[in-house]
């Protein structure tokens, strides 16, 4: 019986109440649904958190708490559009408040054109590590900077001889010296997958092999012209397939060796080479003397050169996550679009840098730039990401063993990508306002080990064809998944529905993913949904993934119940990758395509070489935007009727964001 029915049957019964009597009751049930509410949310049941959070404004209209939370349900459950209108009604009645305004224009943003119109706007330097402070670690003459995944960086200090790596609040974190014989005038510096450092030593004119804690393994390359000798090798690119290539300075070349040290090739007749990179097979190497970069292919034979008569004196280079190429020159960081031979200005940093030598591209999507005559090193950020600031999401707050607490945290920017690197130092905790105390970061995004996947079987007829090659598929994902996480699997079939369970063995995993009948009727819509439900209720800190093994298309009715842009908002906004898996020759259909590009995943082929381990290293190496935060409140529960507010700022290198949250003790 629906709240509005019981209460008219309520007022029948009792008309002697008065009317500031039933608003005292309606407020009371109202209170309580909006916390069956939020408790249903933070357990990850949003249609539930829904259904009680529309109860509690029915019976009170003027609970905006209510509202607010309402419009988080059906962010989470994928249902966009009815949450910008639930917040907006707030906002012209006069009641939104500054993280509801936010979140309308976010949402604005990265839906639609947001994320084309966001354009390119001028970068600035936001904050410098200057090593001339004696209040830090003093470096000297720093000539390159290498980012991590993790959001830590490498910074080889030329002048001091040393290698240091910092973390994203430009701490301190290691200080290499190269062991006892030590590094002589190091220049640049490459890690290898193992965690091993390859160092450039300008002045011993040779490249050394280190463990990750900075001690020699062996070194390659001596003072010398001939071939696989050197004279003042400067910077090194890794090319993809096992060879590493260094500019030789005094020798007016490049030379390419294996990752053992064995002398492959050189390629002479370079003006002044300094920067060197590797872009999707071509080599691009900096040509200081002539202002130009030069392009080769991986095998040495040149193509062409780009930046003449624009580059002033071009050296260290990298590369965007969009391919754009970024060189060093001088005082500027220059950007060409090379397919247009397209030049702009990126960064102009003359106010405050002397010579820049060097830059990167972090993870976060900033620029880490390389002052050689000041001894420091900048960051630089577009100027809408300073003023806009991070997007900060309270996404769980688990209060089952009160006053301890967990708060998962998601942080992005604007445009939805996770950033990296933060530490508990960068987060905020305060309860009604009042700070919590030193909150630590239980689980950072970088630090998840884990997998929690769903494996999602289409029942349909067509991919019953291939059932052999099914069974194989699902055996080899249920073996690569089971050592580093768990493994679910859902049937898309007319009705979805959980095969096994984590946990299940690997024969009965197989048999079961496989039990329910093939069926013309199945359905895309409902099931995915379903596998999703599976992921966001299983509290474990894990990355989250859909696994579809599927003909490749979905066929008329796909999205009856549930839109296309309901399913990928559904799961993007809670954190789950979509992974298509396609048996047969048959091209994917565009929506299987547009969830895996919107949710961070990608589209497979069971028969590619590698099969399901492909699949399962793209799972393994992505980044999320979660943080878990842990601490002891010191609000009194009150039996569990209290609702506790919760705000989270962060902080991170003069950009910040905040959230509004809350929760309720256990009763």
């Amino acid at each position: 019986m629906k709240p509005r029915t019981i209460l008219v049957c309520f007022l029948c019964l009792v008309p002697a109440l008065l009317p500031a009597q039933l608003i005292d009751i309606n407020a009371s049930r109202s209170a309580d649904q909006l916390r069956w509410g939020v408790q249903a949310f933070n357990r990850g049941f949003f249609n539930d958190a829904w259904v009680a959070l529309e109860k509690a404004i029915t019976l009170q209209p003027a609970n905006t708490l209510a509202a607010i939370w309402l419009g988080r349900a059906q962010w989470k459950a994928g249902y966009e559009e009815e949450a910008l209108k639930t917040w907006q009604m707030l906002v012209d009645g006069g009641r939104g408040t500054p993280v509801v305004r936010d979140w309308i224009k976010v949402i604005g943003l990265r839906r639609g054109l947001g994320r084309e119109l966001a354009g390119n706007p001028p970068w600035v330097v936001s904050s410098e590590l200057d090593g001339t402070l004696i209040t830090g670690h003093p470096f000297k003459r720093p000539t390159s900077v290498r980012p991590r995944r993790d959001g830590t960086f490498w910074v080889v200090a030329f002048g001091s001889n040393e290698v240091l790596r910092y973390d994203a609040n430009f701490r301190l974190m290691d200080s290499l010296h190269g062991g006892l014989e030590g590094f002589d005038r190091p220049y640049d510096v490459l890690e290898a997958d193992d965690g091993s450092l390859y160092v450039s030593e300008y002045g011993a004119n040779r490249i050394a092999k280190c463990s990750s804690r900075g001690d020699k393994i062996r070194t390659f390359g001596r003072k010398g012209r001939a071939d696989g000798l050197l004279l003042g090798p400067q910077y090194l690119a890794a090319d993809g397939r096992g060879y590493m290539w260094v500019t030789d300075w005094g020798n007016s070349r490049v030379a390419r060796f294996d990752m053992d040290g064995n002398f492959v090739q050189s390629i002479s007749g370079i003006a002044g080479p300094t920067g060197i990179a590797v872009h999707e097979d071509k080599l691009f190497i900096s040509e200081k003397s002539n202002k130009r970069v030069l392009i080769y292919d991986l095998n040495g034979n040149p193509i062409s050169s780009i930046g003449d008569g624009t580059l002033q004196e071009p050296e260290g280079l990298a590369f965007t996550s969009d391919g754009h190429l970024l060189v060093a020159d001088g005082n500027r960081i220059m950007e060409c679009d090379i397919e247009r031979d397209s030049w702009s200005v990126r960064g102009d940093t003359s106010a405050s840098t002397g010579r820049l030598v060097q830059q990167a591209v972090g993870p976060n999507g900033d620029i880490l730039g390389v002052d050689f005559d000041q001894s420091k090193i900048v960051l630089l950020n577009s100027v809408s990401a300073l003023y806009s600031g991070l997007v900060v999401r309270v996404d769980r707050v688990n209060s089952l063993k009160f006053p301890e607490v967990y708060v998962d945290v998601s942080v992005e920017n604007r445009l939805g990508k996770p950033i990296v690197g933060l530490t508990g130092d960068n987060f905020v905790v305060t309860e009604m306002r009042s700070p919590v105390g030193t909150p630590t970061l239980a689980l950072a995004n970088t630090s998840v080990k884990t997998s929690d996947v769903s494996l999602l079987v289409e029942r349909s007829p067509a991919l019953e064809t291939y059932r052999s090659a099914v069974e194989q598929a699902v055996g080899d994902l249920y073996g690569l998944v089971t050592k580093e996480g768990r493994i679910k699997s859902l049937s898309a079939a007319e009705k979805p529905l959980r095969e096994a369970d984590f946990g299940e063995t690997r024969l009965r995993f197989i048999r079961q993913s496989l039990q329910t009948p093939p069926s013309a009727k199945w359905r895309f819509d409902i099931a995915a949904k379903a596998a999703g439900d599976e992921l966001i209720t299983a509290v474990s800190g894990a990355r989250r993934a859909i696994v579809f093994m599927t003909i490749g298309n979905l066929g008329p009715g796909a999205f009856a119940t549930y839109s296309l842009t309901e399913i990928a908002a559904y799961m993007r906004n809670s954190g789950i990758a979509f992974y298509p898996v396609l048996f047969g020759s048959q091209p994917p259909d565009e929506d299987l395509s547009f969830l895996a590009s919107e949710t961070g995943g990608s589209v497979f082929s069971a028969s590619s070489p590698g099969g399901m381990l492909q699949v399962m290293h793209q799972i393994s190496a992505r980044v999320g935007p979660l943080y878990t935060l842990h601490f002891f409140s010191s609000t009194p529960p009150e039996f569990g009727e209290k609702y506790i507010p919760l705000e989270i700022e962060v902080t991170a290198q003069k950009v910040s964001g905040r959230d509004e949250s809350g929760y309720y003790a256990p009763p």
